[in-house]
């Protein structure tokens, strides 16, 4: 006689995201969920290697998942912060410009913004935009009132804490090392255990593509990891930012530029900027994984993506080794910075999804498989998506499971 699985659903990767499906799987179904992370906590790398940012949604494309997500997920996101006693604050967001091409593309984010149903955004002229942010540049800026921050790694243990109160086991130190699919489960083993499961849920961030190829699901993508720097300013420069400060952003990209944030403990960091990484946690630019390089360069994308981007590549590049090419960029935002003013401070990984043609897809993007999905551009704004792209999956993908509801 078959022995059933230990496991209605594993989770591979324990950050915002993973996070967020355990905690609402766990809160509306009766089943034994586990998430496997390889490291030692929750939420250890981008879920809480990031800006902080909960996001308004006036930047993504109309009718997108982050579009529709990202206005959702910015109202249950400050719910669910309050109900926790997480500290949040709605700063607003401000897109500074200086010229009439940088003005037509604020008429365009405000359009889209329409579009996407945010709320109270609009164009405010030097006037006003004095009264937010005195010290900054620009003739006039788009403002939304409702960007907001938060501590990002509060939150998503916060959330992990949620679901493993619900009953998920959360099983850390536990690095996937292969994948085997048999006739009714899943079996998972680690580093130290072998885990079973009915279905797999793969939220493993920058390794998603790893895990998905163990499953033997063919993919036409591949994550390619950018790294990105951050800055803080000295505490007597803090006074300087009240909110969040951006630069009107290129429309063929999905960064959005180097800003400023005053966050929720009241420093004002700088950044991220874009770098290409020489490895998946390529924290620094001398953070070699060889293997992972390896496979990075063998990938006909890389090379494509290489080719369409390869002056903005540059930039970020040379901007990452020359601080004085930083110092630039923030002057156009903030002019009153000296260069011993930015202080380096963390560093995160994008996990930006390439295409074989070269395209950096932009959109959240999900690729279902027998009994396993996969969470595979999950970039941001995928924390300010979590809750409702939790459900979006539960509701899309998973109710054809038949769980029993509690």
């Amino acid at each position: 006689m078959l022995k059933d699985p230990e496991y209605d659903i594993v989770i591979i990767g324990a950050g915002i995201i993973g996070s967020a499906l355990a905690n609402e799987l766990s809160e509306r179904f009766d089943i034994k969920i586990a998430i496997i992370e390889k490291e030692s906590s929750i939420g250890y790398h981008a879920s809480s290697r990031n800006s902080g940012v909960i996001h308004s949604g006036f930047y993504y494309k109309p009718n997108s998942l982050k579009a529709v997500l990202c206005v959702e997920g910015n109202q249950q996101l400050n719910q669910y912060c309050k109900r926790r006693d997480i500290p949040v604050k709605r700063t607003g967001t401000l897109v500074v410009g200086k010229d009439d091409e940088e003005r037509e593309h604020l008429e365009f984010l405000l359009e889209r913004s329409k579009n996407n149903n945010v709320q109270d955004v609009r164009i405010i002229n030097r006037q006003e935009l004095m009264k937010v942010e005195p010290y900054s540049t620009g003739k006039f800026a788009l403002y939304s009132p409702m960007g907001s921050i938060v501590d990002s790694k509060r939150l998503v243990q916060s959330i992990g804490r949620d679901a493993k109160e619900n009953g998920v086991d959360i099983l850390l130190n536990q690095k996937v090392r292969n994948i085997n699919r048999k006739t009714n489960e899943i079996v998972i083993n680690t580093v130290t255990k072998t885990v079973s499961t009915k279905f797999l849920i793969n939220c493993a961030g920058v390794y998603a593509d790893n895990i998905a190829k163990m499953t033997g699901l063919e993919l036409n993508y591949q994550i390619i990891p950018f790294r990105g720097e951050y800055f803080e300013l000295p505490k007597n420069k803090s006074h300087m930012v009240n909110s969040m400060i951006y630069p009107v952003p290129d429309p063929n990209l999905p960064f959005l530029g180097i800003h400023l944030t005053k966050t929720i403990d009241g420093r004002v960091i700088v950044g991220p900027n874009a770098v290409l990484a020489p490895g998946k946690e390529a924290y620094r630019n001398l953070d070699v994984n060889v293997s992972e390089l390896g496979k990075i360069l063998s990938y006909r994308g890389f090379w494509r993506m290489l080719i369409n981007n390869r002056k903005r590549v540059e930039e970020e590049f040379i901007q990452s080794l020359m601080k004085t090419k930083l110092l630039d960029k923030v002057r156009n935002l903030l002019p009153n910075i000296e260069l011993n003013e930015l202080i380096r401070s963390y560093s995160g990984i994008r996990a930006q999804l390439v295409d074989d043609n070269g395209e950096l897809v932009d959109d959240l993007v999900v690729k279902e498989h027998d009994d396993s999905i996969h969470i595979l551009n999950a970039v941001s704004p995928g924390m300010t998506c979590s809750i409702p792209f939790a459900n979006y999956i539960i509701d899309s993908y998973l109710n054809k499971l038949n769980f029993k509801e509690k």
